[in-house]
């Protein structure tokens, strides 16, 4: 089958991937928007042992084709992140399809991105649930999940839990709009920041919410007198909304 489809497929049809985290699974879809799916269930949930098996990138894993799953197939694996990554591998492959075109993320399948930008960089429409959109709205994460790596490619990220973060990775950032709910920087971390974008860091960035421990305002911003380039002090106009964008304890 792996060859027939390969090789005799109507190539002038041209096929999308869409990966959906939230239900695991994977989709080939037409111009029309009719689809087929493969799901990724874990080998916990294979109700049967008399599965037929079949090789999907290198993986020999349980697969039931039977029609009571309307539109696809679900297949059992011991990791699910590495069954998505292998299925959307394996049918990129087999329909001849370049890229992916879309992904819908969980906080599951967040390392999936990683994925992604190594074989075709930020070249994908990102979702969350059912919305096109480059806004996260993320719980859940664990502590140690490297969200920091991420923000050069995310205008508007809302954490609402504790993640592993960098003053560096802060100072790097491409956002438009942050929000950290949970972590917590101190006074120097967020005075080093705040004299970077008022020297011109962060172009992009409109909002900023933070917690900050043990902020002293005089410390923080008596020292940042950068002016703009047509000589006003920008110190002002920038003290202002930076001061309505950071929460304090």
């Amino acid at each position: 089958m792996y060859y027939l489809v390969k090789n005799f497929r109507d190539k002038s049809v041209t096929l999308r991937i869409k990966i959906y985290g939230e239900s695991s699974s994977v989709r080939v879809v037409t111009p029309n928007n009719y689809y087929h799916e493969v799901y990724v269930m874990s080998r916990k949930k294979e109700t049967s042992r008399n599965l037929e098996r079949v090789n999907i990138n290198g993986h020999l894993v349980p697969i039931d084709r039977s029609r009571k799953h309307h539109r696809g197939w679900e297949t059992y694996w011991d990791d699910k992140l590495e069954g998505l990554q292998s299925v959307m591998e394996y049918l990129l492959d087999i329909f001849g399809i370049k890229k992916v075109t879309t992904i819908i993320v969980s906080p599951d399948t967040m390392r999936l991105l990683d994925v992604l930008k190594e074989r075709q960089g930020n070249n994908y429409e990102l979702y969350q649930y059912d919305r096109l959109t480059k806004v996260l709205r993320i719980s859940g994460l664990s502590s140690n999940f490297p969200i920091g790596k991420y923000l050069q490619t995310i205008d508007t990220l809302c954490v609402g839990s504790k993640v592993s973060i960098t003053l560096d990775d802060l100072l790097n950032m491409n956002c438009v709009e942050l929000l950290l709910s949970k972590n917590r920087f101190t006074s120097t971390e967020i005075k080093r920041l705040l004299q970077h974008w008022a020297i011109g860091g962060l172009r992009r960035l409109k909002y900023l919410s933070l917690w900050v421990s043990d902020l002293n305002m005089e410390d923080v911003f008596g020292e940042l007198t950068h002016t703009r380039d047509d000589g006003k002090e920008r110190i002002k106009e920038c003290t202002f909304h930076l001061f309505q964008m950071i929460e304090f304890d």
